[in-house]
């Protein structure tokens, strides 16, 4: 047996001695130490009781606490967790809306009635293998669903930052998702559109393999050679389509229009001819106001819609259905697509990261799907290796190289921006 708490001294460097306390939870647990702020041991026991009636010697912590009351507000934008976090990195309103719906659909029905400090690596580990035959109801009949393991492992990443939040609150020790493995990749492999498939889903005379459908169409061939999110593509208002590129300041999401892109760091991207073209036509129909829409800018089209007709386009040029499903191919592919094929022709990661946007590496690396058959100087260089000698430049190649680096655009990434003092810009 042992009290609820044991005193002892600590003296600082000055020589001043201050009592110190630990405190034994329910489970016996030893914590601490905290301060009494007092320099006798009798006033020191005495306000150790006094908290103790208080239900306050371990600081910070209901003993009895549930994972529900813990959970109550965690995810809200003005919660402690979200402050501290925003003030150190860009928090979107998606991803808090995402941990939101995983705490209360997945995590809560198994959690919330637990002692906040009862949960074990056991627990969450037999929750997580869990995900492969889950009871869900549907229609107010129950039925077993096998989720992906890429969707078990995300909310599983949702409840591992609130436990090790309650390891830094000092709610509990240690966190019990520390000793647990993540559930193996099943991730669907997306394979990205040949440049001849490309080709044949924009031809000059587009109608007959896009139905029609201008806006589908315009909405899909901006993304081929911007690797823009759907939303920013959706979100892209004429005031914001100058005379040779197009400024991406914003995304247009199930919220409406957000005055930000995703990373909430602006970009300016260069565009062709022959797309500023196209750009500069809706601009004509629709104004300062939403590009592609067919209300005259007031609103734009929803993602569904140019999703479809993107997946019909498909299918007119040869693509079935069992295809596309196969290869994974979306709207969102474009984004692989233009990372792979900017890198294929010899742009840097820099380059590539300021017409996309992504602001890691790494982040361009997932996206990239260089296929070896295609880098024509693969060959060039084995030769070199099997030839034991340099690599001999063509009569006249030297100069011609020299001439497409110089002629090559400059890329530029703008951070944050502030619209008031943006330069004037001549318009389309």
């Amino acid at each position: 047996m042992h009290n609820d708490f044991t005193l002892f001294t600590r003296t600082y460097p000055n020589g001043t001695s201050v009592v110190f306390y630990y405190a034994y939870d329910e489970d016996g647990v030893r914590r601490g130490p905290w301060t009494t702020k007092c320099r006798g041991m009798t006033m020191a026991r005495k306000y150790c009781h006094q908290l103790i009636k208080k239900d306050l010697l371990i600081p910070n912590c209901n003993r009895k606490m549930t994972f529900a009351e813990f959970a109550e507000g965690f995810w809200e934008r003005s919660s402690e967790y979200i402050e501290n976090q925003d003030g150190r990195a860009d928090i979107t309103d998606t991803y808090i809306d995402n941990c939101k719906k995983m705490l209360k659909n997945q995590i809560l029905p198994f959690f919330g009635d637990k002692r906040l400090r009862g949960i074990t690596s056991k627990d969450v580990n037999n929750w997580l293998l869990g995900f492969k035959k889950r009871e869900v109801e549907v229609d107010g009949e129950k039925q077993i669903k096998a989720y992906k393991n890429t969707y078990a492992n995300t909310v599983f990443g949702t409840l591992h930052t609130m436990m090790a939040q309650a390891v830094e609150k000092e709610l509990i020790d240690a966190n019990p998702c520390a000793k647990v493995k993540k559930l193996k990749d099943d991730s669907k492999t997306v394979e990205i559109l040949t440049v001849d498939e490309v080709h044949r889903l924009f031809p000059k005379r587009y109608k007959g393999i896009w139905g029609g459908k201008e806006i589908a169409y315009a909405a899909n061939r901006l993304a081929s050679i911007t690797g823009m999110r759907v939303g920013e593509i959706l979100g892209l208002r004429g005031e914001y389509v100058y005379d040779k590129d197009i400024y991406v300041c914003g995304q247009y999401t199930e919220k409406g229009y957000q005055d930000h892109t995703k990373t909430k760091e602006n970009r300016y991207i260069p565009i062709c001819n022959e797309v500023m073209a196209m750009l500069r036509g809706l601009v004509g129909k629709n104004g300062k106001g939403y590009l592609f829409s067919l209300d005259g800018g007031a609103k734009p089209v929803s993602t569904t819609y140019v999703s479809r007709e993107f997946k019909r386009a498909l299918v007119r040029i040869g693509v079935s259905k069992e295809e596309i499903k196969r290869r994974n191919l979306s709207m969102h592919g474009w984004r692989h697509f233009l990372n792979t094929d900017l890198q294929r022709q010899g742009l840097t990661v820099q380059q590539v990261q300021s017409v996309t946007g992504h602001k890691a590496k790494r982040s361009t690396e997932r996206y990239s799907h260089l296929d070896a058959r295609l880098i024509g100087d693969i060959v060039e260089a084995q030769a070199v290796i099997c030839g034991g000698g340099k690599k001999k430049a063509k009569p006249g190649e030297a100069k011609k190289l020299k001439a497409q680096k110089a002629s090559k655009p400059v890329l530029m990434l703008v951070k944050k921006p502030v619209r008031e003092q943006m330069p004037e810009r001549k318009h389309a």
